[in-house]
């Protein structure tokens, strides 16, 4: 049996009541139980760096963990997830300036968010997901620099080799549905045979979960009925079903950082674990002022969305 595995006996033991097949019901950090608590720490062990499964494995086998418990959670949430959830980083849009010497933001050269749009209009033209022209965001890959745990760490914008949170490399231009998707932890860009391909997080242990199918056959649908409207190369979805990222501008030295996808994945497939819920309180992390989330606007535009797409999916079978 590998150290990890006898980690996870030790959380079973520990969080007796958290039942390892089900995923946990979805609760505000605040408000975790054991359910979710289990979920996050098998999280790390399964999608985690190699220090922290091992910082991990080292505190269940010399009868540490329970002393430990809530700051190792807190350390590991603030490493991985805080620095995507809005929620969680307090009521400022605005990502602090690195401590570090030469670090982002020292020399005043760093671009601004409406530069970074304009650089991604010119990338990606449209909704890298879901192909749509409208209401157009310029989404962060990595929200916010996070707070490192060690004083010789790195945050994730240095780690990923990026200087600056506004960089193109950085960015992925997508409409508010489908940003407000990729913020909650729900879609996330992962790399396929030297691909960078759009997944859906199922929040379930189900593979045939409907809600999971319907959200993909959503997007599929959309890229289908957009594709016949560009004069590229580009398919709905590949051969062997994967939803491949279209740039309009191919060049290698612009494209999405693909250290920070995979950091966003690794959060993704934590939080999904943990049964993460992001508060209700949100502000938009990807302004430039502190302007609260319009709910109403985005219910507005969800039912616009979801209706075109019927429509124009119907007309284009016909």
């Amino acid at each position: 049996m590998d150290n990890s595995s006898t980690a996870k006996e030790m959380l079973q033991r520990h969080y007796s009541t958290a039942d390892p097949l089900v995923i946990p019901t979805q609760r505000i950090k605040s408000e975790w139980k054991e359910d979710n608590k289990f979920g996050f720490l098998c999280g790390i062990l399964e999608h985690g760096e190699q220090q922290h499964r091992e910082e991990l494995v080292r505190l269940s086998s010399d009868g540490g963990f329970a002393e430990h418990e809530d700051v190792f959670i807190d350390q590991m949430f603030d490493h991985y997830i805080r620095p995507y959830l809005k929620s969680y980083s307090g009521s400022s849009c605005h990502t602090p300036v690195g401590s570090r010497p030469g670090s982002a933001g020292s020399s005043g050269s760093e671009p601004t968010h409406k530069q970074m749009k304009k650089a991604l209009e010119a990338r990606d033209g449209v909704c890298l997901f879901c192909w749509n022209n409208l209401s157009l965001e310029a989404s962060h890959i990595i929200a916010r620099k996070n707070i490192p745990i060690a004083q010789d760490e790195y945050s994730l914008l240095q780690r990923a080799g990026l200087q600056s949170k506004h960089q193109v490399q950085n960015g992925l231009l997508l409409c508010k549905i489908c940003h407000d998707q990729f913020d909650l932890l729900h879609y996330y860009v992962d790399v396929v045979d030297d691909r960078l391909v759009l997944k859906i997080v199922n929040q379930t242990n189900d593979s045939n979960d409907k809600g999971w199918f319907r959200a993909a056959e959503r997007l599929q649908m959309a890229r289908g009925v957009a594709q016949k409207y560009f004069s590229d190369i580009r398919v709905a979805i590949d051969a062997d079903g994967e939803m491949r990222l279209w740039f309009m501008d191919n060049k290698a030295d612009i494209q999405p950082n693909r250290a920070g996808v995979q950091f966003h994945k690794t959060a993704c497939l934590i939080w999904r674990m943990a049964g993460g819920a992001d508060p209700e309180d949100e502000y938009c992390s990807d302004c430039d002022s502190d302007t609260g989330v319009d709910y109403l606007q985005k219910e507005r535009l969800q039912r616009l969305w979801d209706s075109a797409v019927t429509l124009r999916y119907d007309q284009h079978a016909e």
